[in-house]
């Protein structure tokens, strides 16, 4: 059986697509914190995770039902918005809502 792939898990996923050459961890962060307050005026930054060096936060490495720990830590904190970059390459995870 393989697993979804992980766009299939994200909570409310908001997509960015940049085509920034030298894209980095701070900068994809400032562009998701950016979209998301657009849309909340207090976001809570929960979780994320960065493809180009595999880290995570939190670094939590078991998975339940296919998915990484650190979604499962999201979701477990009721998080409600996902700011996807470039297809998944940085992930934010958002609480919106108090």
């Amino acid at each position: 059986m393989t697993k979804a792939p992980l766009k299939y898990h994200l909570i409310n996923p908001v997509k960015i697509k940049t085509d920034q050459p030298s894209l980095d961890f701070l900068t994809a962060q400032s562009m998701a914190e950016e979209k998301v307050k657009s849309l909340c005026p207090d976001p809570t930054l929960i979780s994320w995770y960065d493809a180009t060096t595999g880290e995570c936060h939190p670094p939590k490495k078991k998975c339940n039902a296919g998915k990484p720990g650190w979604l499962n830590y999201a979701e477990s904190c009721n998080c409600d918005l996902t700011v996807d970059i470039n297809d998944e390459q940085y992930v934010f995870i958002y609480l919106t809502q108090p």
